[in-house]
């Protein structure tokens, strides 16, 4: 903007594709077109494009120069961090030319043959009327492009070498020429991604992107694959959409968060604007399918959901312990307490949302097989329940916190065991006890994690729910009897007056649990103990939380959490007095884990107000959890940053998952597990949850809010519901209303959704 050739320029963002348009004082518009490709079969595996469109707006022919920089990943992430000579080393230049020595590909070359899986490429195709040109130079030497310059103005930028680099880091540069007729226009499409051979291990690099650049040499094949992402994008949407006051949150809740949610689903953390940029796909991520099996439904593509679920069972060992991530093989088995346990809400809710309860027969390998070996999906869930109820559990009988749950910076027992190690000492004793039903160590010391608890719980309660569904009622009893022992031991013994702990320690004679009145571990000014915000959460989404203990933990939630900036995933805590190398204290106060408002933990809390206030009896709590519920989810909308953007967006130590709780700087977009537990919270806030018996239609909407209506997709058959009361706060528990669908009154809010192709219309008046 600072150039003098600057006139104007905007940037419009939207689903999978970002037009950047700018003009200039000398007559040329420059419109940007960039999104991810589709994947298409014996093409690169992963491909960005930027479509470049120049409009010469001048009656004199315009004789240009376009060059294309950036920079390819290393094949070795970490050491960037622990040996950036080695890292530069092992890498360097190449190009790829075809018969004519056009310059098809400029690329990087990795020495290690592990690091050869994949490949990484950037290509310029200029089409010129019914001719495409190729790149006549490229440099691959950051200090020689720059020179004596900068970035902005390089010095090296009038003629590029055609030199290869020996070493790293991996820049490239590519230059083309075009002549563009007076009020003419000409198109460069870049395309830069990854030829892999974990997909294929045929997969030759020069012909794969010799296929790409055949398969988009005619322009306006570029365009039919935006317009089927758009198409993609407008289907995958059309699962639900909302209508309500308030124009803005109608866009985002249609269109863009159905995209954050897709996009979340397959690529994880990886593009998350964290640390995290070798990030992988793990137990934890199932999380996001929890949001996108609804979108994938609606459009008719349940087997991909039942595909992606099968390939996460295929990732849990035996005896119920998991891998923490993978994308292509299995990593860290075991290390991580809570992985597995989010493995059976994804099957409830997929098998609640399409009444396909004979997905719990279908069978999947089992991880860490020399031979491979199966077992039905219902199997797996009672190997998950079993390790974490009788097997991997600490004194008191709760699962193990092992390296960390939920939240990786509860780092407490560095000692801890991965799970094939806790396998050999178990089934030696089992041998030896006959008896299955037992710790492997009932003398071990480790920390037990109370959030874990409560996933165990919700884990063996909508297992209880689908056995007795398809009558198996004596593994539904058994299921009751083991979801009561649960609950008493989490009531005996992380109940602390004011909250359930988070942590209870077994090793330091000083400090017997973490978080909660009496842990003696506050940081804060005049506060002496600690309090995390998942102890909150999930007692009440487990309902071991009595109504009086939610009225009580709300109060210190406000009292200790509460802050302009939204509710803190945890009070700055003295935990280096448990252990020295907590990962806490890499962090300032306020940022991230170290009293940082977490977005992903405030949306799951919201997500269990919702849920506690359309049961508890007391009517003042459920208005006042509702408040509070939006209040949060207010603050975390991403388009509220622009109310105030100069104080609230761009945290100078920026991630999307966090708020500052100090400042209250920010990111606006949503990804990571923030995207879909805020999808999760809003569906079930307009009174959608979808349970063994049917659809249980409860709306809990804002208390200003007096008529909302949206549409849902259920295959080729469309549901208008829409939900009308007076101003304030009302719900199905106590306050009178009429239900209809079709204009038939009902009784029972309790109903089966039909797909029989046509429209129907379901109101709810509160009156």
């Amino acid at each position: 903007m600072n150039d003098p050739n600057f006139k104007s320029g905007y940037c419009v963002h939207s689903q999978n594709l970002t037009t950047i348009t700018v003009i200039t004082k000398c007559g040329l518009k420059i419109v940007r077109k960039i999104f991810i490709l589709p994947q298409y079969e014996g093409l690169p595996l992963a491909t960005e494009v930027q479509r470049i469109e120049i409009y010469n707006e001048t009656p004199r022919l315009r004789e240009l120069k376009i060059i294309t920089i950036g920079m390819f990943g290393s094949s070795a992430p970490h050491a960037l961090m622990e040996d950036v000579l080695y890292s530069n080393i092992i890498m360097q230049s190449r190009i790829v030319l075809d018969n004519n020595a056009n310059i098809i590909a400029i690329g990087v070359d990795y020495s290690p043959s592990y690091a050869k899986d994949d490949e990484r490429f950037h290509t310029m195709l200029i089409h010129d009327n019914n001719v495409n040109n190729f790149a006549k130079e490229f440099c691959s030497n950051y200090n020689e492009f720059i020179g004596n310059g900068t970035l902005e103005k390089p010095e090296g930028i009038l003629q590029l070498s055609n030199k290869l680099s020996r070493k790293g880091p991996g820049f490239f540069a590519l230059a083309g020429y075009l002549n563009i007729e007076p009020f003419g226009e000409k198109v460069v499409d870049t395309f830069t991604g990854v030829v892999s051979k974990k997909v294929n291990s045929t997969s030759i690099y020069s012909e794969e992107i010799t296929s790409l650049l055949k398969n988009f040499k005619d322009r306006f094949a570029l365009e039919s694959a935006i317009n089927y992402i758009k198409s993609f994008n407008k289907k995958f949407s059309s699962f639900l959409q909302i209508n309500t006051g308030d124009k803005e949150f109608n866009s985002y809740f249609n269109y863009n968060l159905p995209f954050q949610i897709l996009y979340q689903s397959f690529v994880s953390r990886s593009f998350c604007q964290t640390q995290k940029g070798y990030r992988e796909i793990g137990f934890r991520e199932i999380q996001d399918v929890y949001a996108s099996m609804y979108y994938f439904v609606g459009m008719g593509k349940p087997d991909l959901v039942k595909k992606l679920l099968k390939e996460w069972a295929s990732k849990v060992f035996e005896l119920g312990y998991a891998y923490h991530n993978f994308f292509w093989v299995g990593k860290e088995p075991g290390k991580w307490s809570d992985d597995a346990l989010w493995f059976v809400q994804a099957v409830y809710r997929y098998v609640n949302l399409t009444r396909d309860f004979d997905f719990l027969k279908e069978e999947t390998e089992i991880a860490g097989k020399e031979k491979t070996q199966t077992r039905p999906i219902y199997k797996t869930i009672e190997a998950i329940i079993q390790y974490s109820a009788f097997i991997s559990v600490g004194k008191h009988g709760l699962p193990l916190l092992d390296r960390a749950d939920w939240n990786d910076c509860l780092r407490i027992d560095r000692d801890s065991l991965e799970g094939p190690e806790k396998e050999k000492i178990y089934l030696k004793k089992v041998e030896e006890c006959k008896n299955k039903n037992i710790p492997f160590d009932e003398k071990n010391t480790y920390s037990e994690s109370v959030m874990n608890a409560c996933l165990l719980k919700v884990a063996i309660d909508e297992y209880s729910e689908l056995a007795e569904y398809m009558k198996n009622y004596e593994t539904a009893n058994r299921m009751k009897n083991l979801s009561k022992e649960i609950y008493n031991k989490v009531q005996k013994y992380a109940w602390k007056e004011d909250f359930f702990a988070r942590v209870l320690l077994n090793k330091n004679p000083e400090f017997e649990y973490i978080g909660a009145k009496g842990d003696n571990l506050g940081k804060e000014p005049g506060k002496k103990d600690s309090y995390f915000i998942n102890s909150y959460t999930w007692p009440i989404i487990s309902e071991i939380a009595s109504e009086e203990q939610i009225k009580i933990m709300t109060d210190t939630l406000e009292r200790t959490l509460k802050t302009e900036f939204g509710f803190k995933l945890m009070t700055l805590s003295a935990l280096d007095k448990i252990c020295k190398e907590i990962a806490i204290g890499e962090y300032f106060p306020g940022d991230r884990e170290n009293g940082a408002v977490f977005k992903h933990a405030s949306m799951m809390m919201a997500f269990s107000m919702f849920k506690a206030a359309k049961t508890v009896e007391d009517k003042k709590l459920a208005e006042r959890l509702t408040r509070l519920a939006y209040w949060m989810i207010d603050i975390v909308l991403p388009y509220k940053t622009m109310t105030n953007p100069f104080c609230l967006a761009g945290n100078p130590r920026f991630c999307t998952q966090y708020i500052n709780s100090e400042t209250g700087e920010h990111i606006g977009p949503l990804l990571s597990g923030t995207a879909t537990w805020l999808n999760l919270s809003l569906i079930y806030s307009i009174g959608l949850d979808f349970t063994v018996e049917g659809l249980r239609f409860d709306p809990i909407l804002r208390c200003e809010e007096k008529e909302i209506s949206y549409y849902l997709k259920k295959g080729e058959t469309c549901y208008k519901f829409i939900i009308q009361k007076p101003e304030g706060f009302y719900r199905i528990k106590d306050d009178n209303y009429r239900l209809s669908i079709d204009g038939h009154s009902i009784d029972n809010n309790i109903f089966s959704l039909v797909d029989d192709s046509r429209e129907h219309i379901i109101l709810l008046n509160f009156y």
